[in-house]
C-alpha cells in the first residue's frame, strides 16, 4: 500500500517500524500495574437478639459478599450448631452434621447471598454464660476457613440448687428441734408420776 509523504517528513524504515511494533506489547517503564483480580470475601451472623432463654427460637442470618474483583468459587459455608441449640430447619438445602449446618455455593464478585437457620434453645449447661454461633467461610475441600464471624446470646444465670438456702434449713429444722423439747418434757414428767407413785406405795398406811 503506498505511503503519502508530507513535505519535510520522511519515510519511517521497516526497522523502525518494527521496533515501535515490539515495545507496544511491552510494559512502559514508570506506568502502573492494574491490580490483580481477586474475591473479597466478608461474612456476618446474627439472630437479632443480645439475650436468649430455653423455649426460645431462634432465626440466624449468615450473609456472605464478595466485593472483589472476582468471583469466589466452590465455597463452603457453615454455622455452628453449639450444646443449646436443637436444629429446625435451614434454607438452600443447608445440611447438618458434625454440630453444623453447611452449604455450597459460590459468589460472583459484587455479589452477595444470605442463608437462613431457625433453632431452639434446649437445656444448656449450668455453667454456660452465652450461647455462641459461629460462621465461616472456606474453599471447598480446606480446612483452613478464608473468613469467619460470631454472634453471642446472654443466658439466664443458674442458681445453684446443691446447697438448701439457710432459712430454709432453720424452717425445716424448727419443727425437729420443738418436737424433741417436748419429747424430753414428756418423758421427764412420766418419770416424776412414776416416782410419786412408788414413794406412796412405800410410806406406811
Amino acid at each position: 500500500m503506498p505511503i503519502a509523504v508530507l513535505p519535510g517528513q520522511s519515510v519511517p524504515s521497516a526497522s523502525a517500524s518494527a521496533s515501535a511494533r515490539a515495545s507496544a506489547g511491552r510494559p512502559v517503564p514508570g506506568a502502573k500495574a492494574s491490580p490483580p483480580a481477586v474475591p473479597g470475601l466478608s461474612i456476618s451472623v446474627t439472630d437479632g437478639k443480645t439475650a436468649v432463654k430455653p423455649g426460645e427460637q431462634l432465626t440466624y442470618l449468615v450473609s456472605v459478599k464478595d466485593s472483589g474483583t472476582l468471583s469466589a468459587r466452590h465455597l463452603k459455608i457453615t454455622q455452628t450448631l453449639p450444646v443449646g441449640l436443637e436444629l429446625l430447619s435451614a434454607s438452600s438445602h443447608g445440611v447438618a452434621g458434625k454440630g453444623q449446618v453447611a452449604w455450597l455455593t459460590s459468589i460472583p464478585a459484587g455479589g452477595a447471598e444470605t442463608f437462613r437457620v431457625v433453632t431452639r434453645v434446649t437445656r444448656t449447661p449450668a455453667q454456660l454464660l452465652r450461647l455462641a454461633a459461629v460462621a465461616c467461610a472456606e474453599a471447598q475441600g480446606s480446612a483452613t476457613p478464608i473468613v469467619c464471624a460470631a454472634h453471642l446470646d446472654q443466658l439466664p444465670a443458674v442458681a445453684d440448687m446443691s446447697a438448701p438456702k439457710a432459712s430454709g434449713s432453720i424452717g425445716r429444722a424448727l419443727p425437729v428441734y420443738v418436737g424433741g423439747g417436748l419429747a424430753v418434757l414428756a418423758v421427764g414428767a412420766l418419770i416424776m408420776i412414776v416416782g410419786r407413785r412408788a414413794s406412796r406405795r412405800r410410806q406406811p398406811g
